[in-house]
Order: structure tokens, then sequence, then C-alpha cells
């Protein structure tokens, strides 16, 4: 029987051939960005890139370059700025995972970074009505989930 793949594994896959085995640690940068940097730094500012000298011997990874792509315009302020993002990543982390912050200048600011946003609860309850009369328990719940997401959940 068929089992279908959903769109998460999917992307994760595709994710983890271009980033690598350093994929989770990136996702999680990206996933808590606004956290880390501030809420200010993160409307202008992205992680792009991380990179890692050869380590086959280390349980963690250390002495990368993290790379950041921000507007144009802000290069010079960042250039100052720079060590105290490495400082926070780091801190996040728990370890001196990146030894560089290097800024890549771009033409047009980043794509702001979506904060979420909580759910009515009348929207979900709708969408488990809507969504109750199926039988299937796993199509079901990702219908219900995919709802929620439409919504403006996580």
């Amino acid at each position: 029987m068929y089992k279908p793949r959903t769109l998460a594994d999917a992307v994760d896959k595709v994710a983890r051939q271009s980033a690598g085995k350093d994929w989770g640690l990136y996702a999680n940068l990206l996933d808590h960005w606004a956290e880390i940097v501030g809420a200010d730094y993160a409307r202008v500012t992205t992680p792009v890139k991380i990179s890692f000298p050869y380590q086959p011997q280390e349980a963690q990874r250390k002495n990368g370059v993290l790379t950041i792509r921000l507007p144009k315009g802000l290069a010079m302020e960042f250039s100052f700025k720079a060590d105290l993002i490495r400082q926070r990543v780091n801190a996040y982390f728990g370890y001196e995972a990146f030894a560089r912050v290097a800024l890549d200048a771009a033409a047009t600011p980043p794509a702001p970074v979506k904060t979420e946003k909580k759910l009515d609860p009348a929207a979900v309850l709708a969408i488990k009505e809507k969504a109750s009369s199926i039988d299937n328990n796993e199509l079901r719940e990702a219908l219900e989930k995919f709802g929620e997401a439409i919504m403006g959940g996580t």
C-alpha cells in the first residue's frame, strides 16, 4: 500500500542535500533568529550560510563562519556589530560554534521574519469540525494542521 510522504519530509530531504550535515544547526538558527539577535536586527538581517572547517573527530562543529545578508546601506553599521552578533549566536548554541561573521550586503533588504500568530480558538474549532467527517486519522490530522498553518498558526 502506498503511504504518502509529508511535505515536511520532502522539504527536509532537499534541505539536507543542500546544507549537508549542518542542516539542523542552520534550521535552528533560522527558526530562532529574532530571539538570538533581537527583533530590530532580525528585521534587517538574515543568516544565509554557515560553513565549518573539516573536523572529522569533533563532536561539535566549531570555528565556523556565519554569513548574514543585510541591505547595502547597513553594511558599515553592522561591520561594527558583527562581533556582538557572533557572541549572541554562540551564546544561544552554548559553545563557540562560530569564529567569524561575514556580511553579505544585498541590494534589497531580506524578507521580513514571520512572527508566530496565535489562532482564534473559534477558527481552530471550525477547522476541526470540517475535518471531523474524514475517517482516516492520519489524513484528518494532516488536514487540520494544514488548515491551522493556512490560518496563520505554526
